[in-house]
């Protein structure tokens, strides 16, 4: 019984297992598995490489495309809030003059203090998106 014991375990550690594992990231796979993808189809390698360009090419115009349109709507805004502290600023003037200066007094400040506060807030907001920005980047 003992040596059949010793042939089992000869032939069980005859049969060890090897795994092996890779990793990668990025866009595109290293050189020794493009050469493996063109062995087994020609021009893989070429093709999976054109992908790539594609997809950041694509990527690239998403880009500029959210860019310009977060221009757009920036420039807008500042039109806009202009406008409207503008028109504000003219009618408690004008109510003030022709009415009642406490009414007029009451919007001038009203008009001034949302600006103040749409300004205040835009910044805190800038500020805390290029925090959590430089945080991400940290990691």
């Amino acid at each position: 019984m003992n040596n059949k014991l010793s042939e089992q375990n000869k032939n069980s550690e005859a049969r060890g297992m090897l795994v092996q594992h890779q990793e990668f990231s990025g866009p595109l796979p290293p050189p020794e598995v493009l050469r493996q993808f063109d062995q087994v189809v020609p021009g893989a390698a070429e093709r999976i490489i054109k992908m790539a360009e594609q997809q950041f090419a694509h990527r690239t115009e998403l880009e500029k495309k959210v860019i310009d349109s977060d221009i757009r709507q920036s420039t807008q805004g500042q039109v806009l809030g202009f406008t409207i502290a503008i028109v504000g600023l003219l009618v408690s003037a004008i109510i003030s003059i022709y009415g009642s200066e406490l009414v007029g007094g009451f919007i001038g400040v009203g008009t001034l203090a949302s600006l103040v506060g749409v300004f205040m807030y835009g910044s805190r907001a800038r500020r805390e998106e290029r925090q959590n920005k430089a945080g991400a980047e940290g990691k």
